[in-house]
């Protein structure tokens, strides 16, 4: 199940205590093997027919329980999956002497993910990503100790990652929780570097130093951002139901996905992000500092390294 006795009791203490779970005096399926089963489902991607055989109950028993701990661990999800201090700098960071200062403002990373999924035949086309297959766009946050600050599901496979952030910054009942000013998330190409959101170069165009500085900028950033990919990583390896093709509710993502706006609107979000073309280009030419101080420092190192040989 992924997880060993004691966090098992603990999670299911949590869900009772929390009044995400609700014992019924009719029902014969207690906490402790309700979630068992849906872990075994989820961590193990069993199908109902083998979970009817390992505990003994009816295929509806099966399935009315799954839905309802994962009805009970999404709200669980809404205590949990939320921003810690964004003061300081993170030792992932402070500890490393190719990232740091450069990057000491960065709280974590941004990016999306695809979760493959089955869905009614009338909606199908919006939910096929570009590969063909039919899968969901998760939008997630996360900082650098591999834990999520912000989850966003429901979009269809076939929706830009860019477009997905657009709609949640133009929302002011996202939830998403915006860095202090000056501080920001370390994301991918696919996003427009602005107020918030670092992105790598695009091309490396102009003189000879100006493009290395930028190389040397893309490499470092992308240490910083391959957080994210981790994190992904880690959870598909874990919970390997992620990418089997599964029943796509839109009922269910609505309610996952008001949920975590819950959770964000209970953190207290940082400063609103600068739209504003002057905005973004004093955010860009900060970019173009950083990368040249990046390089001039790198450069001169080497410089005194060859001196001293």
């Amino acid at each position: 199940m992924c997880l060993d006795v004691p966090q098992f009791l603990l999670l299911c203490d949590m869900l009772v205590q929390r009044g995400y779970w609700h014992a019924y005096p009719s029902h014969q399926v207690g906490v402790h093997e309700s979630v068992a089963l849906t872990l075994m489902c989820l961590s193990h991607d069993e199908r109902h027919r083998v979970l009817t055989e390992r505990f003994q109950h009816s295929t509806e028993t099966i399935d009315r329980h799954v839905r309802r701990v994962l009805r009970a661990l999404v709200r669980l999800g809404r205590d949990l999956v939320r921003p810690t201090d964004f003061n300081g700098t993170h030792p992932r960071i402070l500890n490393n002497a190719s990232l740091m200062p450069w990057f000491q403002d960065c709280v974590g990373a941004l990016d999306g993910t695809h979760v493959s999924a089955w869905c009614k035949a009338e909606i199908r086309e919006r939910f096929r990503n570009r590969h063909g297959d039919l899968s969901q766009s998760v939008l997630a946050a996360c900082d650098h100790d591999m834990r999520f600050v912000y989850v966003r599901v429901g979009w269809e496979g076939s929706a830009h990652d860019s477009r997905i952030l657009q709609d949640i910054l133009l929302d002011p009942d996202s939830g998403f929780p915006m860095p202090p000013q000056g501080k920001c998330y370390a994301v991918d190409a696919a996003y427009r570097n602005m107020p918030g959101f670092m992105a790598p170069f695009r091309g490396a165009q102009g003189t000879h130093h100006e493009r290395a500085a930028k190389r040397l900028f893309n490499r470092r950033h992308a240490s910083v951002r391959n957080i994210i990919e981790r994190t992904f990583g880690v959870l598909k390896k874990r919970f390997p139901i992620l990418k089997a093709d599964e029943y796509f509710n839109e009922e269910a993502a609505l309610g996952a996905l008001a949920d975590a706006q819950i959770a964000g609107e209970q953190w207290q979000p940082g400063q609103p992000i600068d739209m504003l073309q002057q905005g973004i280009d004093n955010w860009n030419e900060d970019r173009r500092a950083m990368a040249a101080h990046m390089y001039l420092n790198a450069h001169t190192r080497l410089h005194y390294e060859s001196l001293d040989l």
